[in-house]
């Protein structure tokens, strides 16, 4: 055996050195050690061919082409056939790997091979519509290995006469065609030298009648519902007409529409919905009830505010499928005791010491809490941020927190009265609700002032404002594209860029419009889609403006998967749930603020389809529950496992931080428990600043530097707590 080995090292090293500069080697001295197989395409088509390329590589670092010295294999030579040259064949639909060999080395090369289109089919086959009409058509293709799969949006599509109908030829509309003229013409799909097509015929029928499907339909509160148009038309057919009807509902607030006739139900009541087409028009009453509506829950749930303060209640509708919703403006507000507390709207303010109950009704349930009123006085106010510069055209919201005689604070940004001393500098907006809003006009400074009286008591905050000479130079508005479901939104930061080479997000300052409402909707700092087609979303300030290009898919959902899967939590605490949606076309979405969230088990945990927190499960009670969503009839789950692990500690991070005036610091706080898992508790503590002159801190854990010292940070949750030191320089 030695003496084989050794003559086989003998007849590789002569080989090498017989090797003129035409040869596979490079250099007397190398020896071959790898060789590395590489293709044009690691994907391949029935019928295609390629040229592989073999490179040896030597012991001295050198390399040579190898290709016409190998010896080229196909592990399975059915479905890919391999020449000496190393040329390539695709011969059936599977998986390969082509390996070339030389002095007992080898290099591979995986290859996939698909299917080779045969034939397309286009259906439905030979249809008849109506002028001003559409209809979408369907693409079929038929491969090699006689499967067969939609390929409408992979295709180019034609129509032979565009006076008589035309046809998509644009995503997401792809295939959609829209009848025009009385004629024939012939719609094709065309992909290389395949093509299918079939006769359109439209008709000079007038419609003669609409209806409306479902007819005075009853639909529970936070629910969708579909309607349908059908024309019948002069020559006695029907056509679905869905998607060219004009939908309108009576009352909004009840029930909202999009233009392809989806509705929602937003509040106890009835709307008419009307459709409209081709000059006739059809009604259907919608009822919206809450029989699924089986408790309420009110925030804060046992509160206390300041004499003369305010305070934004919250009701959270609990509902049999195990869902939560925001009902704080469905249900109807009362104060057992006005003369402590009156309500306007969800708006409590407090008139007197003492407390009052807080009641909320919404059709036959009603819940209530107190709200108490304390006898403390106003005794000064902190504005943040402190001292700040802002650009010509820009904008920032000053906040204002207020500290009181029995040292307590509140936030009282909406409830202060806001003013500058030089509005030709910058403005401020005073109105209840939206104080603190301030607008860079010109440059100088001014003092941004909020003031606060009441039982005697009054308090002023001040704070410095520069105006640079900066203007608005550009605004990019991201994402630039992007593509979603009917149904669905999107949210849009418009990020201004000033002659100073300052950033900032300008999205409640600009103008937001869509090039096309019948698609997509546009709102402050988002879109939400109508139906199928493409638009352009413009956000502008000034004369400056930015575009966003976004598409409203016609691909069909296909898929929702439910994360984290198979999870758990402990009763009492919350966690995270999101929905990415995958479609046909093989886009993905994240779907979390639109789908339908709901809970198999109420008793072990609900889970909220509020707009701020969507998809956020609470534990109740040790147990298991399915976690549901729901979207366009799709739906995905997973399972919630609810612990009776208790809290432990909570970790707050960073555990010190040393930051400058005017800037901001995130915290997050971690909570560990006795089955040793941990949760991000930062939106589920209490967070508190133990020198609000110094730096204040929001209800996510983000604090902003006023003046310099140092404050005791502080998080808390059901008596556990932890503290961070924050010093500002």
């Amino acid at each position: 055996m030695q003496r084989l080995i050794l003559a086989g090292t003998i007849a590789a090293l002569l080989f090498t050195t017989g090797c003129g500069s035409g040869s596979p080697h490079s250099s007397s001295q190398s020896v071959l050690a790898i060789i590395q197989v590489t293709g044009p395409n690691s994907t391949l088509t029935v019928g295609q061919t390629q040229q592989m390329t073999a490179t040896g590589m030597y012991g001295d670092n050198g390399s040579k082409d190898l290709t016409n010295f190998a010896t080229w294999s196909s592990s399975d030579s059915s479905i890919a056939g391999v020449a000496s040259s190393g040329k390539l064949t695709a011969l059936k639909a599977g998986q390969c790997v082509i390996t070339a060999t030389m002095t007992g080395v080898s290099g591979s090369f995986s290859l996939t091979v698909n299917p080779a289109l045969v034939s397309i089919a286009v259906t439905p086959v030979n249809p008849q519509i109506a002028r001003n009409t559409t209809l979408q058509f369907v693409a079929t293709g038929t491969f090699s290995d006689n499967s067969t799969q939609n390929i409408t949006a992979s295709l180019t599509w034609s129509s032979s006469a565009t006076s008589v109908a035309t046809v998509s030829n644009t995503s997401p509309t792809l295939g959609l065609a829209q009848a025009l003229s009385a004629g024939n013409t012939t719609i094709t799909a065309t992909q290389g030298s395949i093509s299918g097509s079939t006769l359109l015929t439209v008709s000079s029928a007038t419609p003669t009648s609409l209806s409306i499907a479902p007819a005075n339909p009853t639909i529970a509160l936070g629910i969708s519902q579909q309607f349908t148009a059908t024309a019948g038309f002069s020559d006695g057919t029907k056509q679905d007409v869905t998607g060219v009807t004009q939908w309108q509902s009576s009352a909004v607030n009840v029930a909202s529409i999009t233009t392809s006739g989806l509705t929602t139900g937003r509040n106890i009541g009835t709307s008419t919905i009307t459709g409209s087409f081709g000059g006739i028009s059809a009604t259907s009453v919608l009822s919206v009830n809450a029989a699924n509506l089986t408790s309420i829950s009110i925030q804060p749930s046992n509160g206390s505010i300041a004499q003369g303060t305010r305070k934004q209640l919250a009701a959270t509708g609990l509902f049999n499928d195990g869902s939560t919703r925001d009902i704080t403006f469905q249900v109807t507000w009362t104060s057992s005791d006005t003369s402590i507390v009156s309500l306007s709207s969800a708006v409590a303010l407090g008139i007197s010491p003492g407390t009052a109950s807080i009641n909320a009704t919404l059709g036959p349930v009603s819940a209530s809490a107190p709200l108490t009123v304390t006898n403390a006085t106003i005794t000064s106010i902190v504005i943040s941020p402190a001292n700040v510069t802002l650009p010509s055209g820009g904008a920032l919201r000053f906040s204002a927190t207020g500290v009181f005689s029995d040292s307590s604070n509140q936030d009282l940004t909406g409830q202060v009265a806001w003013s500058s001393s030089n509005t030709a500098v910058a403005t401020v907006v005073s109105s209840l609700g939206n104080g603190g809003f301030t607008v860079g006009v010109s440059a100088g400074t001014t003092n941004i002032s909020a003031k606060f009286s009441f039982a005697g008591a009054s308090a002023t905050g001040t704070t410095l404002l520069t105006v640079s000479s900066a203007t608005l130079a550009s605004i990019a508005l991201s994402p630039a594209t992007a593509e979603i479901a009917p149904a669905s939104g999107i949210e849009y930061t418009a990020m201004a860029t000033f002659t100073d080479g300052s950033n900032e997000n300008v999205n409640a300052l600009c103008t937001w419009s869509s090039s096309n409402p019948q698609i997509a909707v546009a709102r402050t700092g988002g879109a939400t889609g109508e139906s199928a087609g493409a638009v352009t979303i413009t956000a502008q300030d000034g004369s400056v403006t930015a575009t966003a290009t976004l598409l409203v898919n016609s691909a069909t959902l296909t898929s929702i998967r439910v994360t984290p899967q198979n999870s758990s939590v402990a009763a009492g605490f919350q966690t995270g749930f999101e929905a990415i949606a995958t479609f046909s076309d093989g886009i993905t979405q994240d779907l979390t603020p639109f789908v339908i969230w709901t809970s198999s088990n109420s008793g072990v945990a609900s889970i909220t389809n509020r707009q701020a927190t969507p998809g956020t499960a609470t534990a109740v009670a040790p147990g298991t529950t399915t976690i549901s969503a729901l979207f366009a009839g799709v739906s995905g789950s997973t399972s919630l496992t609810v612990t009776n692990a208790t809290l432990t500690s909570i970790s707050i991070s960073p555990s010190s931080a040393s930051i400058p005036v005017g800037q901001g610091q995130p915290y997050t706080a971690t909570g560990a428990f006795s089955d040793a898992t941990s949760l991000d508790l930062t939106r589920q503590v209490t967070w508190g600043s133990s020198d609000v002159q110094v730096a204040t801190i929001t209800s996510i854990g983000l604090a902003n530097a006023l003046s310099p010292g140092t404050s005791t940070i502080s998080a808390e949750l059901n008596g556990i707590s932890d503290t961070a030191i924050l010093t500002v320089q």
